[in-house]
């Protein structure tokens, strides 16, 4: 007997197309569907007849009010960013000895360059991905004040990147994954486009329950549970994911962190 609910994966499935294509159809259409959660559920017989149950426009929502969000604050990010992290991220990402002169990074959730004007010297290539154009136009002047000729930015939402499958070596993502409404599958297209054995290096907020912040912020997670996102990568195709909490300096209270963070690495698994 056929399954009358159906999984995101299950309904794409159906439809014969990738999840990627189905999400696109989920964000310009108003295809039947409702939220459980944070799970999408679809309905084979209203799939099939096509009848409306509940708009799937609304998925895109969050993230659109994110993108609108970013674009504003864009010019004033690198102030506004200091107050939630400080530069032991990217110090952390530097002594693990990851970079190397002959390797590509793609930068997820680049912002105005954090993470990817810092790693540029060290590497061959920085493919620096943004969803806020605004914000992408930030990076290429930083990048230019820092005589920086190696970074190639790319609008996109991270979801269905226009890069090749295996073409770079690290993937960085600093505070990106709580923006995506399906972080499954946000580390799935870390996977692809990383070359057999990539690693990626991630840093997110610890769980929290700081709402002030998720507003502020535009979030759509209050940071994660390390032992749920740890899972999340090894059912994706990752091994050796390691998780390390990151010390920030607290010195300058104004400036103190409101939710505290964690760095994760992980080793695309080629057994997978």
């Amino acid at each position: 007997m056929e399954k009358e609910i159906l999984t995101l994966e299950e309904a794409a499935e159906l439809f014969n197309v990738s999840v990627k294509t189905f999400i696109k159809l989920l964000k310009e259409e108003k295809v039947p569907a409702r939220k459980i959660g944070r799970e999408w559920r679809f309905s084979r017989k209203a799939l099939i007849d096509w009848l409306s149950t509940g708009e799937s426009q609304y998925y895109s929502a969050s993230e659109a009010d994110t993108k609108e969000y970013y674009n504003k604050v864009a010019p004033k990010w690198e102030e506004i960013r200091q107050n939630y992290y400080d530069e032991s991220i990217k110090d952390h990402l530097l002594k693990l000895g990851i970079l190397e002169k002959d390797k590509t990074v793609m930068d997820l959730g680049a912002g105005n360059g954090y993470i990817s004007i810092a790693v540029a010297k060290h590497v061959k290539k920085v493919i620096a991905v943004d969803i806020s154009e605004e914000m992408i136009k930030e990076l290429k002047k930083n990048a230019k004040a820092n005589g920086i000729k190696n970074i190639y930015a790319i609008e996109s939402d991270g979801i269905d990147i226009p890069v090749e499958d295996e073409k770079v070596n690290v993937v960085c993502a600093n505070m990106y994954l709580h923006h995506k409404e399906e972080p499954t599958l946000a580390i799935k297209e870390m996977r692809r486009v990383l070359k057999p054995g990539g690693i990626v290096f991630l840093c997110d907020f610890y769980q929290h329950k700081d709402m002030e912040l998720k507003e502020k912020l535009h979030d759509i997670w209050l940071g994660f549970d390390t032992e749920k996102i740890k899972k999340w990568f090894l059912d994706c195709g990752f091994t050796d994911v390691k998780i390390t909490a990151i010390k920030q300096n607290e010195k300058e209270k104004s400036k103190a962190p409101k939710a505290k963070i964690f760095a994760l690495t992980a080793v695309k698994n080629t057994d997978f």
